[in-house]
């Protein structure tokens, strides 16, 4: 979802590079991976973000505390719901 966000970012010109150029960046610099937990888990942990109507937010938060994770954002909104954000 991470991904697919970026894409849509890079698309709008709010991000001056791709998903695949920024996961390799992760990768490299800061050995991120992509999460390998099935999706179906972390869509029950998305079911019970309420603090937005965005999916794209939901999932995506419900994927690092699925992971039991850390998640890289200067998204203001996740910060104030989440406290695994970073950045």
């Amino acid at each position: 979802m991470v991904l697919l966000e970026m894409k849509f970012l890079n698309d709008v010109g709010r991000l001056n590079l791709g998903p695949d150029g920024w996961l390799s960046i992760l990768e490299t610099d800061f050995a991120v991976s992509v999460c390998t937990i099935p999706f179906h888990r972390v869509a029950d942990v998305a079911c019970g973000e309420t603090w937005t109507r965005d999916p794209f937010d939901r999932v995506i938060v419900a994927q690092a505390k699925a992971a039991g994770g850390k998640l890289i954002t200067k998204d203001r909104r996740i910060h104030a719901n989440f406290s695994g954000a970073v950045w």
